[in-house]
Formats: C-alpha cells, sequence, structure tokens
C-alpha cells in the first residue's frame, strides 16, 4: 500500500512538472511572438526610419563615438517611470517632439551632451504610433543579451547597483568641488524640503519626487559647471535619478516615507564632495 502511494506521489509531482515546464515553454514563445508582432507594426517601422537616424535601439558600446542621441532604451527608461500610464506617456513624447523645451526635459544629462532635440515636422499620428510602440516593446529585452557594460554600464553610481554606469565619487585633488552660488541654494532647497516634509497624502510624496527631479534637473542643465567638476556633479544625480522617478511613482504613503528617507540619506553626502 505504501508502495502504491509513493508511486501515486511521483506520477502527480511529474504531472505537475511537465504542465509548468509547457507553461514556461508557452510563455516564452508568447513574449517573443509580441516582440515580433510589435516589431511587424507600424509604429516600429516608423521609429526605425525616423527615430533610429539618431537614437540606437540600445546602447552599443562598439559605437560609442557615433552616438549623437542617447538611446531608445534610456529614453523609455526615463519616461516611463516619470508617466507609467500610456496615455500619459505618449502625451508626453507628442508634446516634447511637437515643441522640445527645457521645461519638458526628462533626461537632463542627455540634454548636455547631445544638445535638445531640435523640432522635427512629424505629423501628429505619426508620433502618436512611435509614442505607442516606444511604450510597449521590451528594449531591455533586446539589451540583455548585450551586457550592461554597454551605454550606462555595470552598476550605478557610487555602487548603487542598478543600471546605470557606475562612477564613484571624487575629490578635486583633495579638495570638495567648487559650485556657484545658486548651485549650493538648490541643494540646500532639496534637503530642506526632504528633511521637513510630512504628508499622509500618496499625491504628496509624488509631487515631492517631481520637485526633487525638477531642481536637480536646474542643477545638471547649468551649463557654467563643465568638464570634470560638470561629470562629479552627475555622477551624484545618477545616483539619485532612479530613487526620485520611483518617489514619483509610489503607490501608498509608507513607499513614500521609504523613498523620501532613502534620498534623505544620499544627499547627507553631497557636501562631503561639494561646496
Amino acid at each position: 500500500m505504501k508502495k502504491i502511494f509513493f508511486i501515486s506521489v511521483l506520477l502527480l509531482v511529474a504531472t505537475i512538472s511537465c504542465k509548468d515546464t509547457k507553461k514556461t515553454a508557452e510563455n516564452k514563445v508568447s513574449e517573443t511572438e509580441t516582440v515580433q508582432n510589435i516589431k511587424d507594426s507600424e509604429g516600429y517601422k516608423l521609429m526605425e526610419q525616423k527615430c533610429f537616424i539618431c537614437h540606437f535601439p540600445v546602447p552599443d558600446g562598439s559605437r560609442r563615438d557615433e552616438m549623437i542621441a542617447p538611446p531608445m532604451l534610456r529614453v523609455q527608461e526615463h519616461y516611463k517611470p516619470a508617466y507609467p500610464n500610456k496615455a500619459d506617456f505618449v502625451n508626453a513624447i507628442k508634446e516634447w517632439v511637437k515643441n522640445p523645451t527645457e521645461e519638458k526635459i526628462q533626461m537632463p544629462g542627455a540634454s548636455r551632451k547631445f544638445e535638445t532635440m531640435p523640432y522635427l515636422p512629424y505629423p501628429d499620428e505619426e508620433v502618436q504610433l512611435i509614442a505607442e510602440t516606444l511604450f510597449e516593446i521590451d528594449f531591455s529585452a533586446e539589451f540583455k543579451g548585450q551586457g550592461r557594460g554597454q551605454g550606462r554600464g555595470q552598476g550605478k553610481a557610487q555602487g548603487n547597483g542598478g543600471h546605470g554606469r557606475k562612477q564613484d565619487l571624487q575629490l578635486n585633488n583633495g579638495e570638495k568641488w567648487q559650485l556657484n552660488k545658486e548651485a549650493i541654494a538648490n541643494v540646500n532647497n532639496i534637503i530642506k524640503k526632504l528633511d521637513a516634509f510630512k504628508s499622509d497624502d500618496v499625491k504628496a510624496y509624488q509631487n515631492l519626487g517631481k520637485e526633487v527631479f525638477q531642481i536637480a534637473k536646474t542643477l545638471i542643465l547649468d551649463k557654467t559647471i563643465e568638464n570634470q567638476k560638470f561629470d562629479q556633479l552627475q555622477a551624484f544625480f545618477h545616483n539619485i535619478e532612479d530613487d526620485t522617478h520611483e518617489l514619483i511613482q509610489v503607490k501608498t504613503v509608507a513607499e513614500g516615507q521609504e523613498k523620501q528617507e532613502i534620498i534623505k540619506k544620499k544627499f547627507s553626502k553631497f557636501f562631503d564632495f561639494f561646496e
């Protein structure tokens, strides 16, 4: 009787395992079909014709010298956290293409590196399809096989992990980097906001994330900060960028409080390197 029971259990486990394996395989096929369907779409074809001229689909370290605009993967990574709703995402992309101004910049570092994108007179319906495709396609899946050492690279600034290039902050020959009074005032403004902020409203935490990002953007876009000083400042804010985007889209007050504390802790180290 025990032997029969043992054999029955083995058969049951084997059946469940086979079903799980089949389900996993079906999911992989479904994902592959979805990616292919998107790549066969009119929106993707328009993206190939009108966007890939300047934007690589994903970072390519072997062609870094050819880059004249951020890869589409990076555009997606910056816009989706700020606009997790598809309609909002599409509208933001359309508004940017229609009128690319400093106030709308979501990628201040890329704007400094490549300059602000010029106005492109593309028809609204084409930009709509491109933006919808950019929201739907999983560029990160395409990038996985290439190694994260390209583009942003292998780690976040100061060893924060994630998908950014590791950029350890350094002093200026043992001295702190000197910033103008306006820059210091902006950082102090951020620190005061983070220290004083308390709320039981999740939207207030989302707005806090937007405020921190906007002030940080002002610093990155300050063209009086140049060369190694700018590189170090960008490295500092690169380490906080994902946290601000995540704060913008928190779903609960508890999540907001957690992100607020993380950002506060990182800003507490700012004056170790700058003054």
